[in-house]
């Protein structure tokens, strides 16, 4: 097994070696008779080396009591408890999608401000082995049928019930793990509700999100009493305790296990853990706070919604490389589309700092950028033409709108004719040669629903007020949504899986990681690690929706890049920014092997590779 992890979080080392193995790690848990046992000692549980830099780490001989795997397996995640989650369903035999369950489910509770499988929303990518297809699944739902650009508008910037939509993502969930997986409910969440129940340390990153929201939290006895010790927020390394969550996922396995018929029937099972959350308690829960609190969420909303599995989209790349991403209304088009117009660029002998390359890169995404503002939207209600926006010919159209020594400022036009027609990511493969690659995301809000342990998603904020823009409010209407992990085929075969979390930052820094690895030669963690830089040429997803016109770069981005870059005319701004946090996977060419980028940015941030032994 090799192990990479961020530095920080090994100081942690003795206290993670406890949660894993579950003896508890605060004096007041709650008691939990009958919970079911989580991670226990798997190899990933054991801490990396203080001496240990990011980057591969030591392999050791997998267990010979093991049947071996053909393919390597590797999990890497924001959280170490999560990528432990990851690690121990694949190492009991689970797919890629009974992985990648375990592991949204455990940032569900240990990043609640992230992501949740209960109430947020969910775009991912998935390589099936056995029909050797990529399939994209589409877990956001809509916006509730009691809403009106009337009733929000003026709300738009205030917090609460009205800023969010239906949670699909656990539909998405239960899809996946119907048509990918082949464990049982109860196992896959097996991890999450142990360590709800038995606690974990909070986080820099969490006591920063608290400090954020904390007049937000203190209006709700309930986040209250979660997020405060004695009146003060939670510090880092205070036990953090999800009681009320872990409940809510035992009612799921519950209803599952009351139809599996002991597992013999997991569609049976699958389809009532659906119906006990958007036909049944769950669901009316929901609506119930969010009449109370002035939402927009019906019963008729819930009953009426499936996830789907839908058709991806994708450009060639290179002579070998086919890029995958999810389709509108995803925002991940304008990734592929900033990749088309690089891509008869050439870039050899160059770095990623360098000054025209940067320049390029940036003015292809402003380009990218402004279609997604003009045509990206819920392809229900208007007419995304997809297949132009990445044709070649768009693709060197715009090219030719690129201006090599002046940089484009806000508005920019499309280049079709208007009337011609919060995060967290993971990646996961596993001995199959299955693939995922995961963004979830609930927006940025924190608001717990009553004693459900939901944190809630905030994606209205989302929308266009504009009733013209092809992503305005209205009843029933999809977001643009701006999750969008993205998988690459080489040869047919999954090569590079990758994310990078922060609204409009994501296609930005995943076409940096992606060019960093396939253009630049970087192994996954140097390009994960290389220094970022967003644009906000462009109007932005969440309101207020300004355009701010500015080159957004790391602190540690090259000075004389940056001077050069203001020459041309664009207006940096060094250190300040959404820079989001990313995590990338590859894998070896004969599929045995894998190197992970993990983000340095993030103490907890975790991966684990465990190679195919030798034929």
């Amino acid at each position: 097994m090799r192990r990479i992890s961020s530095p920080a979080h090994r100081k942690a080392a003795v206290a993670l070696s406890l949660l894993l193995g579950l003896t508890g790690c605060a004096p007041d848990a709650e008691p939990a008779a009958g919970t079911p046992s989580g991670p226990t000692g798997t190899a990933a549980s054991a801490p990396a080396s203080p001496a240990e830099t990011p980057g591969p780490a030591t392999t050791t001989a997998p267990d010979a009591a093991e049947e071996p795997a053909p393919h390597v397996q590797a999990v890497v995640s924001s959280h170490e408890l999560a990528t432990a989650a990851g690690t121990e369903i694949l190492e009991a035999g689970g797919t890629a999608a009974d992985a990648a369950v375990a592991v949204a489910a455990v940032l569900s509770v240990v990043e609640p401000y992230y992501s949740s499988v209960l109430g947020g929303g969910t775009w991912a990518l998935y390589y099936d082995a056995d029909s050797d297809d990529v399939t994209s699944l589409n877990g956001v739902g809509p916006v509730g049928g009691a809403a009106t650009l009337e009733d929000y508008r003026p709300r738009a910037g205030d917090f609460g019930m009205h800023q969010a939509i239906l949670p699909g993502a656990w539909d998405g969930w239960m899809l996946w793990l119907d048509e990918y997986g082949e464990l049982g409910l109860g196992e896959v969440l097996a991890p999450a509700i142990a360590v709800a129940r038995e606690g974990y340390p909070a986080s820099s990153e969490m006591v920063y999100w608290l400090t954020r929201e904390e007049a937000n939290i203190r209006q709700s006895p309930v986040m209250t009493e979660l997020y405060t010790r004695d009146g003060a927020l939670l510090e880092a390394g205070d036990t953090v305790h999800q009681w009320d969550m872990a409940g809510t996922f035992e009612d799921l396995v519950a209803a599952y296990d009351g139809e599996a018929d002991g597992g013999a029937d997991r569609a049976a099972g699958i389809r009532a853990a659906r119906d006990h959350f958007y036909r049944g308690p769950v669901a009316e829960a929901v609506v119930a706070f969010s009449e109370q609190d002035d939402g927009y969420l019906t019963l008729e909303d819930f009953s009426g919604y499936s996830a789907q599995i839908v058709e991806p989209i994708s450009i060639d790349y290179g002579a070998d490389v086919t890029v995958h991403q999810n389709p509108p209304n995803s925002q991940g088009i304008a990734m592929l589309q900033a990749l088309n117009i690089l891509d008869e660029d050439d870039f050899s002998g160059r770095s990623p700092e360098d000054p025209d390359v940067v320049h390029r890169q940036v003015e292809a995404v402003k380009l990218a950028f402004a279609d997604r503002y003009a045509r990206v939207g819920d392809p229900e209600r208007t007419d995304v033409p997809v297949a132009r926006l990445l044709s070649d010919e768009y693709a060197r159209a715009q090219r030719a709108r690129i201006d090599d020594d002046r940089a484009a400022r806000w508005p920019i036009d499309s280049g079709l004719d208007r009337q011609a027609s919060d995060t967290t990511t993971f990646h996961l493969t596993d001995r199959s040669g299955n693939a995922a690659a995961v963004t979830t995301s609930l927006g940025g809000q924190f608001l717990v629903v009553g004693d459900t342990g939901i944190h809630i998603n905030e994606r209205m904020s989302f929308l266009s007020l504009d009733e013209d823009n092809v992503n305005a409010v209205a009843p029933g209407a999809t977001v643009r949504h701006t999750s969008a992990p993205f998988m690459a085929l080489r040869d047919g075969r999954p090569y590079l899986l990758g994310g990078n979390t922060g609204i409009d930052t994501q296609p930005q820094g995943q076409l940096q990681q992606f060019m960093n690895v396939v253009d630049f030669g970087m192994t996954p963690q140097e390009a994960v690690a290389q220094p970022r830089f967003v644009s906000t040429a462009f109007p932005a997803s969440n309101h207020p929706h300004g355009a701010g016109n500015t080159l957004q770069v790391e602190s540690d981005f090259s000075a004389a890049a940056v001077q050069e870059l203001r020459r041309r005319g664009h207006d940096v701004t060094v250190g300040a920014g959404i820079f989001g946090t990313a995590n990338m996977l590859a894998v070896d060419e004969d599929g045995r092997g894998a190197r992970l980028g993990v983000e340095p940015r993030n103490e907890t941030a975790d991966g684990t590779v465990l190679p195919a032994p030798d034929r």
